[in-house]
């Protein structure tokens, strides 16, 4: 999250505690719960639900430095995998917005990828 604050002043500078730190310092939160267990929105949720109350003190570090990402990875790995959209709820949106947010999206169709390895070319 900042190349300027170390994750124990981000966490006391929010009072937010990170599910994560990576080795390179960065801050993270993530949701404990995995794609088969959740919906993407409940995920989404799970993630931002601790920030949405300290936007003015993630703006605050943005200003100083601080990125401030949303990332989203989900692979669909065959039938049966949930819906093929998602929504990002309006105080999700607000929050990413409030905080200058950069966001990021992948997914990755498994299913599309299987069946086009196997086809035969024409």
């Amino acid at each position: 999250m900042s190349d300027v604050h170390s994750p124990t002043e981000i966490s006391e500078a929010l009072g937010v505690r990170p599910s994560a730190v990576t080795h390179n310092g960065d801050w993270r939160l993530e949701s404990s719960a995995h794609g088969d267990e959740a919906s993407l929105e409940e995920l989404i949720r799970a993630v931002t639900g601790p920030l949405l109350g300290v936007a003015d003190k993630l703006a605050s570090l943005a200003i100083q430095g601080a990125t401030i990402e949303l990332h989203l990875t989900r692979d669909l790995l065959g039938p049966g995998t949930g819906a093929l959209c998602f929504m990002l709820d309006a105080p999700v949106i607000k929050l990413l917005a409030e905080v200058g947010a950069e966001v990021w999206i992948d997914e990755y169709d498994e299913v599309g990828w299987e069946r086009n390895a196997h086809t035969p070319p024409a």
